[in-house]
């Protein structure tokens, strides 16, 4: 074990590491954990890890007094993240166990881009932890140090963005409770991430009982005077820290903490035009209002507090046109001042001035003021102008609520590199020619026709020689000797025509074997170049395999964690379709991104996404079908009376009988998740199913109430079909994780 002296935290140390490069093991038995090593092989510096259950430890990020966040990987998926360990001590708090575990499940479910993903979480060795999304793009602590202030309209934009993950958070029912710039990040493309959900919730509940619990410079009054909290407060303490990042102080400070917190409790904010005289108006209004101490005067919604800030980042783009002094003094029209009616007059008017309120936040920057011509007004009002501005307040908050709207993006999938290997052949030389051997053939020849012409000077000396005799002897020797010469002249002709046909024969024979030998010389020389110019084409393209393979390794994790959030990003996406209870379409959608994942820890996650997707699939049609075979009696109530549900259909919803008032049709998505899973469980009751099919949808209920977030039942509908059929239990594990470990 190693680190436990230091921060509390055990992890077991490693003692042999495989270099990231040339992949050389490298003996680290002696070095501590998080130390520095390099590989003698190659020079490659890299981090001696840790092991801390299916995760290894690469560095830390920080520490706390819960405990110490570290860099980890998950083993099995290749995916890197942030993982927040607790302190050992900890889990021998049985209430801290209970909520650490139920708002970590409800911060897991919340997936947004403005919110840090949660993605697991569970306990090595009695020690708790929790995986989220490693970002790796600053905090928002960092870009404020020293006293540095943000330009306003990139403060409103990052403001904006933090406001919209706050609102998703409220939406499923989670308070932050320390909203700071430290708990401000930013992704790769600087995009506003909240940390923290559900962690900083249930810490807090640990520390309530007449403790300030939450950081002073941002903490809400009715926080620290121990009061219930609840949305507003973190609007409050988002108001403290946008004032923060706009002046480069917090709104409030002192020697010790407590002087801050008393400093909050007794004095109103400051004004930001005092300290920052270059803001516009209806940024500082803005702000005035998130820091009111009073929470009903603060805004009464999330949607409500994006329309003003909206509103304040489209004049931020606007040149001011008022001077400093007449900007302070329209500041100063609009801030809030102390009423003068009671506190009896204020429980009774309650109402209407929170209409009042909601209508101002529709008004933009000029609300205070006109909250504080009716505050005036007020003393004579009567309870028929008090309806009135129920009314309207109604109304306009109705208006509001038409405004919202959510953005879901998927992202976009990564396309392989390819390369090109080209070929070069060797250059071709010229053959040497045959010149030699066919001029000694012509030579011969030549030899040849050079004895023709002596046999002719034979002919003609026996000519002469005739000629030249004048008695009969002389004339019979020379006649003897001249059918001589003729026979030899004869032979010597038939000689040389038979040499000239040779000749002929021989110097066209030589010829073609000439060029036949010169045409394969030319072939074993590019048969030869063709077969050097491969082996080196197949060095090179194995040289090229192994680079792109050490590159593709090497890039393994980084492709896996793409991967991994395509998917969340989709899963998300689906969340609306769930809750309409269009489990087919659910799993039609995101089938659109399987041919996008390559790794096969992705291709794992997205097969149990889409095997939950089509269980809930088959409990909607059993459900369906169930009902089509035997009505359930009493199976839904409506307005105290229990009706039957006597007809379903999957695209129209069930159909429930009204008695002599005929029926009604309930779509879908008005059929809870508690009331579907009661028809599912009655029909379960009374099928002829067999163990293992009712155990399956028992499963299937159980994911669907884990992909609704509806975690206790969820955790109910998992034991119940593992005890029908405990081979589902390494299922349930899979499916849904940190539910029936052991």
């Amino acid at each position: 074990m190693t680190d436990a002296d230091k921060s509390g935290i055990e992890a077991e140390r490693v003692t042999q590491i495989a270099c990231a490069d040339c992949r050389k093991l490298l003996d680290v038995s002696h070095l501590p954990s998080f130390s520095e090593i390099k590989c003698p092989a190659c020079g490659m510096a890299q981090i001696v890890p840790a092991r801390f259950g299916g995760f290894w430890l690469i560095g830390r990020l920080g520490f706390g007094g819960m405990g110490v966040v570290y860099h980890a990987m998950d083993k099995d998926l290749g995916r890197h993240v942030a993982l927040k360990v607790m302190k050992k001590e900890l889990s021998a708090n049985r209430e801290f166990v209970q909520s650490f575990k139920h708002e970590a499940q409800a911060a897991a479910a919340l997936n947004h881009p403005n919110v840090v993903q949660i993605y697991s979480f569970g306990q090595v060795e009695s020690q708790f932890y929790i995986a989220m999304e490693l970002v790796s793009g600053g905090r928002l602590d960092e870009m404020i140090a020293d006293g540095v202030a943000l330009e306003e309209t990139r403060s409103l934009e990052i403001h904006l963005q933090v406001v919209a993950g706050l609102r998703a958070a409220s939406d499923v029912g989670l308070v932050h409770g320390d909203i700071k710039p430290a708990n401000i990040l930013f992704g790769q493309n600087g995009e506003a991430k909240v940390l923290d959900f559900g962690l900083a919730s249930f810490i807090g509940q640990q520390q309530q009982g007449g403790a300030v619990w939450g950081t002073p410079y941002y903490i809400a009054p009715e926080k620290a005077r121990g009061k219930r909290v609840d949305f507003r407060s973190d609007i409050y303490s988002l108001g403290a820290t946008f004032f923060h990042v706009l002046t480069g102080q917090p709104p409030f400070d002192g020697v010790t903490s407590t002087d801050v917190v008393m400093a909050r409790l007794n004095q109103p904010a400051p004004n930001l035009l005092d300290i920052n005289a270059d803001l516009h108006p209806e940024t500082a209004a803005m702000v005035a209002r998130m820091l009111e101490v009073d929470p009903t005067m603060r805004h009464p919604s999330y949607p409500a507090l994006q329309i003003d800030m909206e509103a304040a980042l489209e004049a931020s783009r606007k040149p001011l046109k008022k001077s400093v002094a007449a900007k302070k003094a329209m500041f100063d029209s609009m801030s809030p001042r102390q009423p003068k009616f009671s506190r009896k007059f204020l429980v009774r008017a309650g109402i209407g001035l929170a209409a009042v309120v909601v209508v101002a936040a529709i008004a933009g920057g000029g609300y205070a003021y006109h909250r504080h011509q009716l505050r005036i007004a007020a003393e004579a009002a009567e309870r028929q102008q008090m309806t009135e501005a129920t009314a309207k307040g109604e109304a306009t908050f109705g208006r509001i609520n038409a405004l919202a709207g959510a953005i879901a993006q998927l992202g976009e999938g990564v396309q392989p590199l390819a390369e090109r290997i080209n070929k070069i052949a060797a250059a071709n030389s010229n053959l040497n020619t045959a010149a030699a051997r066919a001029a000694l053939e012509i030579d011969k020849a030549l030899d040849i026709l050079n004895d023709t012409e002596d046999t002719q000077a034979m002919a003609d000396i026996a000519r002469q020689h005739l000629q030249a005799a004048t008695n009969y002897a002389a004339i019979q020797e020379p006649s003897q000797q001249l059918d001589f010469y003729f026979n030899v002249l004869i032979e010597g002709n038939n000689v040389i025509q038979e040499c000239k046909v040779n000749a002929e024969q021989v110097i066209a024979e030589a010829g073609a074997i000439l060029a036949q030998a010169a045409a394969a010389a030319k072939r074993a020389r590019e048969d030869a170049a063709r077969a050097a110019a491969r082996e080196k084409a197949a060095k090179a393209a194995q040289q090229i395999a192994k680079k792109q393979a050490t590159e593709v390794e090497r890039m393994r994790p980084k492709m896996i964690q793409l991967e991994l959030d395509m998917v969340d990003r989709a899963r998300g996406a689906n969340g609306p379709l769930i809750a309409q209870r269009k489990f087919e379409n659910a799993a039609q959608s995101i089938v659109k991104i399987k041919g996008n994942l390559t790794q096969p820890e992705t291709q794992a996650y997205f097969k149990n996404v889409q095997e939950a997707y089509e269980a809930m699939v088959k409990l909607k049609a059993f459900v369906i079908g169930a009902i089509q075979k035997a009505p359930y009696r009493n199976g839904w109530t409506t307005s105290g009376t229990p009706r039957d549900i006597i007809k379903a259909n999957a695209t129209r919803g069930l159909t429930i009988t009204l008695g002599t008032a005929g029926s009604i049709n309930i779509a879908w998505e008005q059929v809870s998740a508690a009331q579907l899973v009661k028809i599912a469980n009655y029909y379960l009751g009374t099928a002829n199913l067999t163990d293992e099919a009712r155990a399956d949808m028992m499963l299937a209920m159980a994911l669907f109430c884990y992909e609704s977030g509806v975690f206790k039942t969820a955790d109910t509908c998992a034991a119940a079909a593992c005890q029908v059929n405990p081979a589902l239990t390494s299922d349930v594990r899979r499916l849904m994780p940190g539910f029936a470990e052991e």
